[in-house]
């Protein structure tokens, strides 16, 4: 039965990581009872029917322990429930050493793990729990540090030198787990959280009141507070809801938009004339021909058919018909030699 005590200062993310640790149990089915306030729509959306969160009163009794009956019925650890402990410093610290009913609490505590549970403490500091119960349940101690709180060497400092203000750093949540109370325990594990989508899934601002006017209930799942109410995305209720939206804006601002918007999308897709000329200048240069470089590689002299091909140094050849088609007139002195006119230029293949 793992024990946390998750530890650290104000705002050092205890309270975020065990909303993560959480969030991971319920999406798998298991119970969690705990004293935070869980808002199960933002965790785990409006469609879960199976989800077993009990809410724990803000200083739990023996009774309210009883209450939440067995967390897990096998012998799969993994399986466990989660009871999560929020404000232990207020209630369950040393200076409270003779409360009739603790040694009733720690009693329940030590068999929480036949009962099926994993529970997390959350307290500023390990000292400020009861000894017998520090010494009886610490098994594992969780540190929690936020990397928006540290310092890059030099480049902070420059940073706050140049612009008064401190180097912001993304605000990352580090557990580091050890195995026993003492500072020198054994690292076993580290936990990572980014707290971005858990602020809305847990009153931040909770306050812990010693006179909690209610017991422990059951939190209904979402499907039956929410889900089952919500407009289900069929294609009429979207363009309905469309439709109310668009309702928000200018008929006449709307229509501009809609005139604008491909306007600029032609505009941007058009090319301009220096690329039609750079688009068909490479087409002219590679039509040019320097006949200049060609021979006769082939002559044929029949009844009222003349035919030959002339071939460059590169091995490209081209036909008598292929020359007509570029516009060229022959003139055939003899098979030896023939002359080509175009426009104004004259020029003379020999073999």
């Amino acid at each position: 039965m793992p024990v946390h005590f998750i530890t650290g200062k104000l705002g050092a993310g205890k309270s975020l990581n065990s909303v993560a640790r959480i969030k991971a149990r319920l999406e798998k089915g298991l119970p969690v009872a705990t004293n935070l306030n869980i808002h199960l729509p933002s965790m785990l959306g409006r469609d879960k029917k199976n989800t077993k969160l009990y809410r724990l009163p803000d200083k739990p009794e023996l009774f309210d322990f009883e209450v939440i009956g067995i967390g897990n019925r096998s012998y799969d650890e993994s399986k466990n429930g989660l009871i999560v402990l929020d404000e232990c410093g207020t209630w369950f610290n040393s200076r409270t050493w003779n409360d009739k009913s603790r040694q009733e609490i720690i009693n329940w505590f030590l068999h929480a793990r036949k009962k099926g549970w994993d529970i997390d403490f959350l307290i500023q500091n390990i000292t400020l729990v009861d000894k017998q119960a520090r010494e009886a349940l610490g098994e594992l101690v969780v540190h929690c540090r936020r990397t928006d709180k540290l310092n890059i060497p030099f480049v902070g400092g420059l940073f706050k030198l140049l612009t008064g203000s401190k180097l912001p750093l993304p605000k990352v949540h580090f557990g580091i787990v050890k195995y026993g109370t003492l500072p020198t325990s054994i690292t076993v594990d580290k936990w990572v959280t980014v707290g971005i989508s858990l602020y809305s899934c847990y009153d931040t601002k909770q306050i812990f009141s010693p006179d909690y006017e209610h017991g422990t209930y059951s939190v209904i799942p979402t499907y039956y507070t929410h889900g089952r109410y919500q407009v289900p995305p069929t294609f009429r209720n979207v363009m309905r809801i469309t439709k109310i939206y668009l309702k928000k804006f200018s008929k006449v601002k709307l229509l501009l938009l809609g005139a604008l918007i491909p306007s600029i999308y032609i505009y941007a897709s058009s090319p301009g004339p220096g690329e039609n000329n750079a688009a068909t200048s490479p087409k002219l240069i590679t039509e040019k021909l320097i006949l200049s470089e060609y021979k006769i590689s082939s002559f044929s002299n029949l009844p009222n058919s003349q035919s030959f091909t002339i071939t460059n140094n590169a091995g490209a050849t081209l036909t008598h018909r292929a020359l007509k088609s570029k516009g060229y007139t022959m003139k055939i002195n003899s098979s030896c030699e023939i002359t080509f006119t175009k426009g104004d230029k004259n020029e003379t293949v020999f073999c």
